[in-house]
């Protein structure tokens, strides 16, 4: 699988299993404000990225620990942010 197509895999994967555990939670308890599982979301995508040690950026970078840090930020951050930030490589907009 290529690395961009991983890293979109793990940003879904990491939202709905947020999403499930945190189904039942709502269900029971409504009233309760939950701004806060974008972060939860964004760290257990990271962990994902971390664990499959997915590097988007094997080519610009000498040290391979940055490019795994800065996959694993871009890949908890959802394929909303992977998106944004590869999508303008789409040769489309490029031209």
């Amino acid at each position: 699988m290529e690395a961009l197509s991983v890293a979109l895999f793990i940003a879904i994967v990491a939202q709905q299993v947020v999403e499930a555990v945190i189904r039942p939670v709502k269900v029971k308890w409504p009233e309760v404000d939950y701004w806060w599982l974008i972060y939860v979301t964004w760290a257990v995508g990271a962990g994902l990225a971390w664990a499959a040690q997915l590097n988007l950026f094997s080519q610009l970078f000498v040290y391979p620990m940055v490019g795994q840090v800065l996959s694993a930020i871009v890949v908890g951050g959802g394929s909303q942010l992977i998106n944004s930030i590869f999508g303008i490589l789409d040769t489309k907009k490029l031209l």
